[in-house]
């Protein structure tokens, strides 16, 4: 299932109000724009909505208005999936999910509504509480498994933000006679268990692949692993309790010693993390949404280069597996993705614009004939309004 359409909208009705306008995603996005102009917070609603229909979030912590509408598999009339939740001060106002023309799921604010039963083939009456998402808690792969599709989107979405240590911080506690728990691959520090788990349950194929994709990006290791950290043991006892502890480490091929996680550097360590993370979708079978925001950040101009070349490429070869959507205002990073995968935020007060192909598919044509670079199509607004900002365009 993959998403086509964001429709969202916060602080309905009051000065506050923010609206997405024009989100239309295909399989690789980079949405560009200025500070302050709303990359992040595009990911951000995104990604919460994910967590409510995953369950990895309560409703009970929401402290505004919202109101989110996801059009899924557009491009199949008959088979497109809409869902819309409108949720105020942590209660649901309204919810609903329509495949094709067949209302599946709606509900108002009291928690009462009418929901799709599959083998009885026929509405139903049913009441869920007010601070809860229906389509998470009604799931039912007997009556109602038209919500397994949208949970398991939600379930496998994966919200990046690169400027963070993804996890460079974070060691994890490993005993062998511990109970292993469900390890929560949308948890972006949660990389050491993330590694682990596809070096037991996948084929070498995962750690060459690692290797090969930081060789591309200019980080050649001829091994990596995990092992307890050095340094941590002052006394016997330490080490006796300590002993379990986990972490990262990379053997570079033009150095005689394992480095360490917390030696690695920060952008080094972000592209690890992130390699980590993708290829054991990719190997798991796993269908995900990948949001990275602020790519390629603290890596120098050819890693970050190298860093979004391999990714689009990995999006494009990935058999449907994975959907990118990328957000940068850095100028040789816009200057490296083709313009067909570009969304530019046009910032008016209260609303993000986005302009793309999509909507603007003769303005990012004619671009074509400018022969100026991707970054100027952003620093001229020629997305605004092509060849008729003629002025600044000269300029």
């Amino acid at each position: 299932m993959k998403l086509d359409l964001v429709e969202y909208c916060q602080d309905k009705g009051l000065r506050s109000v923010w609206r997405l306008d024009g989100c239309q995603l295909g399989n690789v996005n980079l949405i560009v724009g200025k500070n302050a102009s709303g990359k992040s917070k595009i990911l951000r609603a995104i990604n919460q909505i994910s967590g409510y229909l995953s369950g990895d979030e309560s409703l009970r912590s929401a402290r505004m208005s919202q109101e989110w509408k996801l059009t899924f598999d557009s491009d199949n009339e008959d088979n497109n999936k809409v869902y819309i939740l409108i949720v105020d001060k942590g209660q649901v106002v309204k919810e609903s999910f329509t495949i094709g023309s067949k209302n599946y799921l709606d509900r108002n604010k009291s928690g009462e509504g009418r929901i799709w039963a599959e083998k009885l083939q026929m509405d139903i009456e049913f009441q869920t509480p007010t601070d809860e998402v229906a389509a998470f808690q009604r799931r039912d792969s007997i009556q109602h498994p038209v919500f397994d599709d949208i949970y398991n989107w939600a379930s496998a979405l994966n919200y990046y933000q690169f400027g963070t240590d993804l996890g460079r911080t974070t060691l994890v506690l490993d005993r062998p006679f511990k109970t292993k728990k469900k390890i929560n691959l949308r948890d972006a520090d949660n990389v050491i268990n993330i590694f682990k788990l596809g070096k037991d349950k996948l084929s070498t194929a995962f750690i060459e692949f690692i290797k090969s994709d930081m060789s591309s990006i200019g980080y050649n290791i001829s091994e990596i692993g995990t092992q307890t950290p050095s340094g941590m043991f002052s006394d016997e006892e330490n080490e006796a309790s300590l002993q379990y502890i986990q972490c990262l480490y990379v053997q570079e091929s033009d150095l005689q010693e394992k480095t360490e996680q917390r030696l690695i550097s920060q952008g080094m360590f972000r592209a690890l993390s992130l390699i980590i993370q993708i290829n054991y979708s990719l190997l798991a079978k796993k269908p995900s949404c990948i949001l990275i925001d602020d790519i390629g950040e603290g890596l120098d101009f050819e890693r970050a280069s190298a860093m979004i070349e391999l990714l689009i490429s990995k999006a494009q070869t990935g058999t449907g597996l994975v959907q990118l959507v990328m957000t940068t205002n850095d100028r040789f990073i816009m200057n490296g993705v083709p313009l067909e995968y570009w969304s530019v935020i046009e910032r008016k007060p209260g609303l993000a614009k986005l302009h793309n192909i999509h909507n603007s598919k003769q303005i990012f044509e004619d671009f074509k004939f400018t022969g100026l670079n991707n970054f100027d199509f952003f620093a001229t607004q020629f997305y605004v309004e092509g060849f008729g900002n003629k002025e600044q365009i000269e300029q």
